[in-house]
């Protein structure tokens, strides 16, 4: 016994998973949906998991590999109902940011294992692959380069349980799982349940309403079918402040109109507006309403969703199936247009405006599957076919370049992909004299991946006959094409598809008592880039008195996606040509790799990220004490980013030029897809779960979670020669990329967690605490600029720039590490009802603030307005309160 409270109580100071993952299916949190009749057995540890191999079955405790079990009970029964919210909290080694961009980032997180890419964990539902999204992150945003998974499109409410792999696994499933695999399992109960909550925070804004309903009907005796719907209606929580800029246009002692004052973070009346001297502010400047910005870590959004679960017996086979259909509506914004800036058309927003971008996403999948045994062979054929696709529409907005006749409403676009996945896996165990039989699992897999690219109406990237019709700059040219976000267009329309065939084997048996060993295999050809082998060993050596040793080392790999080939994007501006003084027409691309923009600028075809694993640790199981710590190492070479942006050097038009006379003219900005850089990847996770029975009535369950995670760049590619010989300075792989990659995410994270349940009453606390991140905060800064930073209290630190003056630095700042606690209290009120009153983020926790622009220093334009960092590991939206209400019969 005293050993048990030793290693509990050290680990409780490091820490171990969130409750949700430890606590038993038998507490009130569970109850608070359940009959008495449908409760399940107490016994977390021996609960089977099927995550990680073919041959049969294992628990968490006996699995060589570290996996997480979280249940469906447990995951209800926390204040979050967002998938990737719930498991941001519960999972220790699970992070996504929280980016305000108006794009796909409203609908999709971009959650990560290990602190790696998003498109590097598998995401599988019932142990089949699920298709990632439409969307490629080309933003400046934890994930860029990426073309994540939504988990989001499984609500909470139909999962029975999900299953996280925490180690590499490309040699069972094939692409992506390098950091690991999440395989959400569908329910399987025939019971009614239903939710309603409604909660919102503290400061304001952030009304959330939720509701549930499903349940299920046996198919005879063995069968069931299991059909739950959801829907979610989220109102974004506004933390912007006041905008203190000029807006309106000044003039002159003799009255004619003088552009805006130049000087970034200038509140009215602290910084003189731009023009001569004297210039004179409009009157309005005194009494316009300066709360013109939207800044959320969700924007509005609707979300409805269902999912369906079947299995049946149909004599010697099992018909199987699941799927799933999702519509999201997103309403978020992109930045104020003063009513003086050119964007502007001041006949239709003499008060400027805000664009705001609708987006609206849909998901669907389904599957179908038979299994059976034929000969002691086991088998199961399945396919599986789902796809996602993300339409784009801008309202309170204009096309400035077809002046006072723009509409102000268009639509922009779409972007789509599907995935056909079919597999057969054969399997069976032979009596080979070991002290287990020798498991064997061989089969093979078919995928078809398809991505369109779709254009948006003509009117949302003309460049119309306009040009800017009054104030100090009437006749240049304006920004081009529908403000907030332009038009798709169609020549960066894309319809391509390739296919991928896949065989695997795996063995797995025990040497000796006690001794666990496993093998496996795959090769997979590709039609676009080649063929790929991978392996993987792992092993499990039982020890006396509860422990038990385990490690593994295999290879892994990530596919390109087709949108990290073939993603195409062009906006269109006009600068000012010096030599003719003329307003030039030109392009601002993301050009795919295999066009002749970006080979002319040395882009080559993409390879596959390959990844090296190995890590191993202890476990420990006795009596109502569970523990674990395991240590992993991941190397990755080749991963897929997005280039740096390459420019002309201030003053020359070499770039421009050069492109001119291959026959590609007007393009001033490009940037690409490429495998840049090789990491490597270092950590340590530690779990532990106690539980003690207070009674009949009553017991109290324990659990932490600790993880610590380094990522770093070991090498990354030269700028190509094309480049340099242009006079271009630029690395591949700038400096706000490098510390997105290495510092964006927490190196660190503990999750503690206690439930105490009292007859029909619980109780349930979790404390979280992300640990520091970073961010570039202000580049080229001077030395002067850097003392007016260090007068400040936030942490920071430089490195000399790489993109400015001799002497200069980058500042990058430290986001501080901070604790977040969530606690509900839950009344059983009869056995098919339970009302659960919580908070998440119970003290009203923010993250530090940005660093940002002052009269005297010059900084990023909107940080006065926008005071919270979009690398916030838990967002930005402060206490959420709520009330739940449950039923199940």
């Amino acid at each position: 016994m005293a050993m048990k409270f030793l290693l509990l109580a050290g680990t409780l100071l490091g820490a171990a998973p969130a409750l949700a993952q430890q606590s038993a299916p038998g507490s009130p949190t569970d109850r608070s949906q359940q009959s008495a009749e449908t409760a399940p057995d107490d016994s977390r540890d021996g609960e089977i998991v099927v995550t990680g191999t073919r041959l049969g079955e294992r628990t968490v405790t006996t699995s060589p590999v570290p996996i997480d079990l979280l249940r469906g009970d447990d995951l209800r029964a926390s204040g979050y109902q967002e998938t990737t919210e719930v498991l941001r909290q519960l999972a220790p080694s699970f992070a996504f940011a929280t980016p305000t961009t108006p794009d796909g980032n409203t609908h999709i997180h971009s959650a990560s294992l290990r602190g790696l890419s998003p498109d590097e964990t598998l995401v599988l539902v019932n142990g089949k692959r699920l298709h990632t999204a439409a969307w490629v992150n080309t933003g400046g945003t934890i994930g860029k380069g990426a073309v994540p998974t939504d988990l989001n499109q499984i609500p909470a409410a139909g999962i029975g349980r999900i299953e996280i792999l925490r180690d590499g696994a490309s040699s069972q499933y094939g692409s992506d799982a390098i950091a690991g695999v999440i395989n959400i399992l569908l329910r399987e109960d025939t019971a009614l349940h239903a939710t309603a909550s409604a909660g919102s925070t503290y400061d304001g804004g952030g009304d959330t309403y939720e509701f549930s309903l499903g349940g299920g009907l046996k198919l005879g005796d063995d069968g069931f079918v299991n059909v739950t719907g959801y829907y979610r209606d989220h109102e974004a929580a506004n933390r912007a402040r006041p905008d203190t800029r000029q807006f309106y246009l000044g003039t002159s002692p003799t009255g004619t109109p003088q552009p805006l004052s130049a000087r970034y973070g200038a509140g009215i009346g602290l910084n003189p507006p731009g023009g001569v001297a004297g210039t004179r502010l409009d009157p309005r400047e005194a009494s316009v309403d300066r709360n013109v910005w939207r800044f959320a870590d969700e924007g509005d959004l609707k979300d409805a969703s269902v999912i369906v679960n079947l299995e049946k017996p149909l004599g010697a086979v099992e018909l199987y199936g699941f799927g799933g259909y999702r519509v999201s509506k997103a309403h978020s914004n992109a930045s104020f247009r003063r009513p003086g800036q050119d964007e502007n058309v001041r006949a239709i927003y003499p008060d400027g405006f805000l664009p705001f971008v609708n987006t609206r996403s849909t998901d669907y999948s389904a599957a179908l599957g038979l299994r059976g045994e034929v000969a002691g062979w086991k088998w199961d054929l399945s396919t599986v076919y789902g796809g996602n696709s993300i339409e784009y529409r801008t309202e309170n907005t204009l096309n400035a370049t077809l002046g006072t006749a723009s509409p102000t409403r268009f639509y922009n676009g779409k972007y789509e992909n599907s995935q056909w996945t079919s597999d057969l896996t054969l399997s069976r165990a032979f009596e080979v004299g070991l002290a287990a039989p020798l498991s064997f699992a061989v089969g093979a897999e078919y995928r078809r991946d398809d991505y369109k690219i779709g254009a948006g109406e003509p009117a949302s990237y003309a460049y119309g006959p306009e040009r800017v019709l009054d104030g100090p700059n009437a006749g240049a040219v304006p920004t081009i094409g529908s403000q907030g976000f332009a038009g798709i267009q169609p020549g960066d329309v894309v319809d391509v598809h390739r296919h991928a065939i896949g065989l695997f084997a795996e063995l797995g048996t025990e040497l000796v008592r006690g001794w666990e060993i496993d093998l496996s295999g795959r090769y997979e050809d590709y039609s676009d880039f080649g063929d790929t082998w991978n392996g993987q060993a792992s092993t499990r050596i039982v020890l006396p008195a509860g422990f038990a040793l385990r490690g593994s080392v295999g290879t892994g790999f990530h596919a390109p996606a087709l949108a990290q080939q073939y993603f195409s994007s062009t906006s269109s501006r006009t600068i000012v040509n010096n030599s003719t003084g003329f307003p030039e027409f030109v392009l601002v691309r993301t050009a795919p790799v295999g066009s002749a923009l970006a080979q002319a600028l040395g882009a080559e075809p993409l390879r596959p990220e390959k990844s090296t694993n190995w890590g191993g640790g202890l476990t420990y199981a006795g009596g109502e004490l569970t523990a674990s710590v395991d240590y992993y190492h991941i190397d990755i070479d080749d991963r897929i980013v997005l280039s740096s942006n390459y420019v002309d050097a201030p003053g020359s038009r070499r770039l421009r030029d050069y492109l001119a006379s291959i026959g590609i003219p007007g393009v001033t900005s490009v940037r690409y897809f490429t495998n840049a850089v090789d990491t490597r990847t270092q950590g340590v996770d530690v779990t532990v779960a106690y539980r003690a029975r207070l009674g009949d009535s009553a017991d109290l369950r324990l659990s932490a979670a600790y993880n610590h995670n380094e990522t770093r760049i070991r090498r990354i590619a030269a700028t190509p020669l094309e480049i340099t010989a242009l006079g271009i300075t630029t690395p591949l792989f700038d400096i706000n990329e490098r510390t997105r990659v290495q510092y964006g995410q927490p190196q660190n994270k503990v999750a503690l967690g206690a439930n105490l349940r009292l007859g029909a009453i619980t109780f349930d606390v979790r404390a979280t605490r992300y640990g520091e991140v970073e961010q570039v905060a202000l580049t080229n800064q001077s030395v002067a600029n850097l003392a007016l930073i260090a007068a400040g209290s936030t942490p920071y630190r430089t490195v000399p720039t790489e993109s400015g003056a001799a002497g200069n630095v980058d500042v990058i700042q430290r986001l501080k590490a901070k604790w977040v606690t969530d606690f509900s209290f839950t009344g059983q009120v009869n056995p098919h009802l339970a009302v659960t009153v919580g908070a998440n983020n119970l003290f009203n926790v923010y993250p530090t603030e940005n660093i940002r622009s002052t009269p005297a220093l010059t900084g990023a334009d909107t940080f006065g307005a926008f005071p919270y960092s979009e690398f916030s590991p838990f967002g930005f939206s402060g206490a959420f309160y709520y009330v739940r209400a449950g039923v199940r019969f």
